[in-house]
């Protein structure tokens, strides 16, 4: 008899599509890799409200570069100026208006833009002049985007365009500074004038005949955050700061900027800040020294009020180095005077002048 063999089709399909699969740890096929390494970016700012000219440091710290190559940055800042291509830029937005900012990030993987930044511009109610030591000079030097390079030009410029405020950048600078009146002027900003550098220190020096600073007549002013510093003198007292004309409402130092620092440089009578002719002065966060004096009989002062001024000195240290002797000399016995008149025949004993 003969016999049948029957296999279930189902279970010869299932048994082929198991030959199919290999076994762990076999080898397999090729497989193909997505690259999904496009960017992200994530642009920050500060500040976002200011007044102009407001300087803005972008930020890409938060982005997410990708694993493609190659990776650019492209800020746009808004206000149609060039694209911006470093990681972590500064921009000045001279002109009031609100603008929207973003930054674009593109490497071989793709391109990413981030949300955009809203930047603010006020218009500031307190203009400002600024000094650098790389700046211009001339009667446009003065705003933000052309400071002058001399504090005497910026202060002429600001007074003739009604400006009342000039920050003056670390370096040095020659005076003699005439303060004018309604004036602040502060020193120690860093050279983009975002803020007082803890390494910028801004030095006034004044000359062979006259102190770095002088505030003559003047009221409501202050200058603040530098160092005055006199040098060797050919003529007159060595003096750092000079306040007279009977000045009023002055402030040298505030608590608001860096230290004020006075010296008296090298010459007669060395004095830090000499106040005089019925003048009122605030010394307030100063470091004030007399400076070296020189000739015999010289005094040395830190501070010195003369002709009925007033002078309040706070949170400040004031110093004075040591005076000059006078010179000694002999000096004989005074000579005997002439014999005066005789008297005789009824005349006055009346000296040497009498006729006999």
């Amino acid at each position: 008899m003969r016999r049948r063999i029957v296999v279930p089709v189902l279970g010869a399909l299932a048994l082929a599509m198991g030959a199919c699969v290999p076994p762990d740890g076999g080898g397999g096929g090729p497989t193909t890799t997505i690259d999904t390494g496009a960017p992200t970016a994530i642009a920050g700012a500060s500040p976002t409200v200011g007044d102009a000219p407001l300087t803005v440091h972008f930020d890409s710290s938060g982005s997410i570069p990708g694993t493609g190559s190659g990776l650019t940055y492209a800020w746009d800042f808004g206000d149609g100026s060039a694209v911006g291509t470093t990681p972590n830029p500064t921009h000045v937005y001279d002109n009031v208006g609100t603008y929207t900012a973003s930054l674009t990030l593109t490497n071989t993987g793709g391109t990413s833009t981030s949300p955009n930044i809203t930047i603010t511009v006020n218009q500031d109610p307190n203009p400002k002049f600024y000094v650098r030591p790389t700046g211009t000079t001339g009667a446009a030097c003065g705003p933000l985007a052309n400071p002058c390079s001399t504090v005497i030009e910026a202060q002429a410029n600001a007074v003739a365009n009604n400006v009342h405020i000039i920050r003056v950048a670390g370096g040095s600078y020659t005076g003699n500074v005439a303060l004018a009146s309604n004036m602040d002027i502060t020193g120690g900003w860093k050279q983009d004038f975002s803020e007082f550098g803890s390494t910028e220190v801004t030095t006034i020096f004044g000359t062979s005949t006259s102190p770095a600073v002088t505030i003559n007549g003047v009221s409501n002013s202050s200058i603040a955050g530098i160092s005055a510093q006199g040098v060797a003198r050919t003529s007159g007292d060595a003096t750092g700061i000079l306040v007279t004309g009977g000045s009023t409402g002055v402030a040298i130092g505030s608590n608001d900027a860096p230290q004020t620092v006075v010296g008296g440089g090298s010459g007669p009578n060395a004095t830090g800040v000499l106040i005089t002719g019925g003048s009122f002065v605030n010394i307030v966060n100063a470091k004030i020294n007399s400076g070296t004096t020189t000739g015999a009989g010289r005094s040395a002062y830190g501070v010195r009020a003369l002709g009925l001024s007033i002078v309040n000195v706070t949170l400040s240290e004031v110093t004075a180095q040591p005076g000059v002797a006078g010179t000694g000399t002999t000096v004989g016995a005074p000579a005997q005077a002439a014999s005066g008149g005789g008297g005789g025949r009824g005349n006055n004993a009346c000296g040497a002048s009498c006729g006999l």
